[in-house]
């Protein structure tokens, strides 16, 4: 049986789509699936020949969350990773998350990140990890602090029984799917920057556009009840600050 299957949602990225997959192909761990699902209309190959690997067409609606949700539907796999094609993962990552999870039942992992910034011919690195205080749910009431998708793997029965990323939010897709989850099961973090995120000023981030992250975090807040809707909504607040912070401290870069 598949342990680990990998989605990898792509659109004409083909350079950046290769250099994610050879990070997985690197990988201590090898019981793997990759699913790569592709939101482009037009047809795409790779130069790979691994039995493990698939490409499918996305069959639900355009853009990264459909993709997602194609590939949990066709997933096998026990465990399900996610991996955003402009992002890499060192080779312990699969191995050394899988441990933890089947050591402490959890149903979702994350882990520390390296966020390289590139502009020009400028490369600046940066290194980031945070932990929950008091409870995982009331941590992402006021803060995202488990941070890119690309770091998580999750339990494939909660998702495929339960949960689906929600494909009418273009931003903060990720921060909306751990408060699906978070209150199903445990969370837990490995502080080592296992992934590496790119920010590149030169290709379009679908995070920094501010009509989607301002129509997302409303859609957020409205699935909140009683008091979750009122400390969701100085949770977002924080989340669109820091990210337009980001957004003018990278470009400035």
């Amino acid at each position: 049986m598949t342990e680990i299957s990998i989605i990898i949602p792509t659109k004409d990225r083909p350079i950046l789509l290769k250099r994610a997959i050879n990070s997985i192909l690197k990988q201590n761990y090898q019981n793997w699936e990759l699913l790569i699902i592709n939101d482009s209309s037009t047809k795409m190959s790779i130069n790979i020949e691994d039995p493990r690997i698939k490409i499918v067409s996305n069959n639900n609606k355009p853009g990264a969350n459909g993709a997602r949700n194609t590939g949990i539907n066709l997933a096998t796999g026990k465990y399900i990773a996610f991996l955003d094609d402009d992002d890499i993962w060192g080779q312990d990552k699969l191995l050394k998350q899988l441990k933890i999870m089947d050591s402490t039942k959890a149903i979702l992992c994350y882990t520390g990140k390296n966020i390289i910034i590139q502009r020009k011919n400028i490369s600046l690195k940066k290194y980031s990890y945070k932990t929950s205080f008091i409870s995982p749910k009331i941590t992402l009431q006021f803060h995202n602090y488990i941070g890119t998708i690309s770091s998580v793997i999750i339990r494939a029965d909660v998702l495929n029984n339960f949960i689906k990323f929600d494909e009418e939010i273009y931003s903060l897709q990720d921060y909306d799917l751990y408060l699906q989850l978070v209150g199903r099961g445990k969370f837990v973090g490995i502080p080592e920057g296992l992934v590496t995120y790119y920010f590149d000023n030169t290709i379009k981030h679908i995070s920094f556009n501010n009509k989607a992250m301002f129509l997302s975090a409303k859609k957020i807040y409205l699935k909140q009840n009683g008091f979750s809707r009122l400390s969701i909504l100085l949770g977002l607040l924080i989340i669109i600050v820091q990210k337009s912070y980001k957004n003018i401290y990278y470009k400035s870069k």
